[in-house]
């Protein structure tokens, strides 16, 4: 847009807006009397992983208790659930310190074949692996409680595409890395990599439950955008 056009514009909005004029300066709105800071400090950690469980039900999220030494069985319970298949899986410490690989390897291959995302294969064929799975299981490094939502970087290790391209995304979150809202998630990640700009991933997925959308007439679509069926294994 040029600066004609531009001026034409901001104009249009500044006369709707009452003013005899564009103005030169615009005053930072004042953030340090909202409710952004401290709505919900008064809630203990269980009171906030309660919000999350409740906002989870009401977008549509299957959730599962459960502790770190029987993460790997209620994971594969769940994947048997969801009906087996294609199941790729992040090159991640969480996979290493669970031993996932150790259990994936013994099950059976009719019940479920397990892929690991690799980046010395390259992007598409990561892409593709991703689109040929049935299940996804991520680790996120954090959940949001207002919104039931799951704080997802995409690094090296853990594409994007493996909690987007399949049917069923199934998300590992520690219980106490929930937070009450999108304030204190953004907070952590600016003192996270603050330390190591560098390390900044390509991009930080927010996901909130099944894809869904109602842009044609106000129908509810599952699964146009992503996954039809979330699972969050929440663990303790």
């Amino acid at each position: 847009m040029d600066e004609a056009k531009k001026r034409d514009f901001i104009g249009r909005i500044s006369r709707a807006l009452g003013r005899e004029a564009i103005p030169d300066y615009v005053a930072p709105f004042d953030m340090s009397h909202g409710p952004q800071a401290d709505m919900y400090d008064d809630l203990t950690q269980d009171q906030v992983v309660a919000m999350f469980k409740t906002e989870c039900e009401k977008v549509g999220t299957h959730y599962i208790e459960t502790t770190k030494d029987q993460l790997g069985q209620v994971l594969l319970d769940e994947i048997e659930k969801r009906g087996g298949g294609k199941v790729i899986y992040p090159n991640s410490d969480e996979v290493r310190e669970y031993n996932l690989e150790e259990l994936f390897a013994k099950e059976p291959a009719d019940k479920a074949t397990f892929i690991k995302w690799d980046a010395s294969k390259g992007r598409d064929a990561n892409i593709n692996a991703s689109q040929d799975a049935e299940i996804g299981i991520t680790f996120p490094v954090m959940g949001i409680a207002e919104t039931a939502t799951v704080v997802q970087p995409s690094t090296e290790e853990s594409g994007r595409s493996i909690g987007l391209l399949p049917i069923t995304h199934i998300a590992v979150l520690h219980t106490d890395t929930i937070v009450p809202r999108m304030t204190q998630s953004m907070a952590a990640l600016s003192e996270v990599y603050k330390e190591d700009p560098s390390s900044f991933p390509t991009n930080i997925v927010h996901i909130s439950g099944p894809s869904n959308t109602a842009d044609i007439e106000l129908v509810r679509v599952v699964g146009v955008h992503g996954p039809i069926n979330v699972t969050f294994i929440l663990v303790d």
